[in-house]
């Protein structure tokens, strides 16, 4: 009787240091995003490109700044540099910096 009480009394202490390992071996959860390297990045020729396309893809274009560059491309007979954005209402270093590393010609 006595041999079956320490059996029952160890497969208790068992079970419960079963459990902690159990909890302890469970990786935690992270809140963080895993990071993918494979992000793909879209070039835009600004010299081919339409304003909806433009709005889309530059980053604080609209659509009525996106159609200033288009009506500007028209006006120079195609842009020859990036920076004749900057002639373009509404576009500063900020915005053209924001995109140079996207824009094509």
């Amino acid at each position: 009787m006595k041999s079956i009480l320490i059996q029952l009394v160890l497969l208790s202490l068992l079970s419960v240091a079963g459990t902690n390992i159990v909890h302890a071996a469970k990786p935690e959860k992270s809140s963080q995003k895993p990071v993918t390297a494979d992000v793909k990045v879209a070039m835009i020729n600004i010299n081919e490109a339409t304003a909806a396309e433009m709005a889309e893809q530059l980053k604080g274009v609209g659509l009525k700044r996106a159609e200033a560059i288009v009506s500007l491309r028209k006006q120079l007979g195609g842009f020859k540099k990036v920076e004749q954005l900057l002639d373009v209402k509404g576009i500063g270093e900020a915005t053209l910096n924001k995109n140079k590393a996207i824009i094509r010609l």
